[in-house]
């Protein structure tokens, strides 16, 4: 079992857009995204399993690195499409792809996970280990605003209590994702 540790808006909590796509339509966004990604040096498929599956309908994909309109282009320029590709780069996410039955429609939303997957996934253990030394209660669920995990990072005595529980390499990977949070107030910082 592991804990996710990462940063969620306001945005989070309602439902954003989503899009219908045919299967013609996946694979040439997949095409595109392998094309792309090898022009910029990127891995812009996570996971990327095509030698298992050929066409594989759960995945998600960076868009933030991609012209809008050379995305929408595969997709024909649909407006729903171009509506979850727009909200997934004004938020700094990922595109998720899925299908919610096994013989039904391919359908797409921004993802919860950021462009750049800077997101913690931790073993329970050392998640609560994390947690306590950071001055909370080691719960599998919670959040904290993203302000009061700065200051607390800022802090010298969490810094050495993560040295001596020996998680102190979680700090730079802690300030990463913590530097992905949009300025508003709506920002938090979670695990689940």
């Amino acid at each position: 079992m592991s804990i996710v540790f990462r940063i969620a808006t306001a945005a989070d909590d309602r439902d954003g857009p989503t899009a219908t796509i045919n299967a013609r339509q996946l694979a040439a966004f997949r095409s595109l995204l392998r094309a792309e990604g090898c022009r910029l040096g990127l891995a812009l498929i996570d996971p990327d399993n095509d030698e298992e599956t050929p066409l594989a309908y759960t995945f998600e994909a960076r868009v933030c690195p991609l012209a809008l309109a050379s995305m929408a282009r595969v997709f024909d320029f649909a407006a729903d499409v171009i509506a979850v590709l727009d909200e997934a780069q004004f938020r700094s996410r990922r595109v998720s792809f899925y299908r919610s039955r096994p013989d039904g429609p391919v359908a797409m939303r921004p993802s919860i996970t950021s462009d750049l997957g800077v997101e913690m996934d931790l073993a329970r253990g050392n998640a609560y280990t994390l947690l306590e030394s950071l001055g909370l209660r080691p719960d599998s669920v919670g959040e904290l605003p993203v302000a009061e995990v700065r200051k607390r990072l800022d802090n010298p005595a969490v810094r050495r209590r993560m040295r001596e529980q020996n998680i102190d390499h979680y700090a730079d990977r802690l300030e990463r994702l913590i530097a992905t949070a949009e300025t508003d107030d709506s920002s938090r910082f979670e695990w689940a």
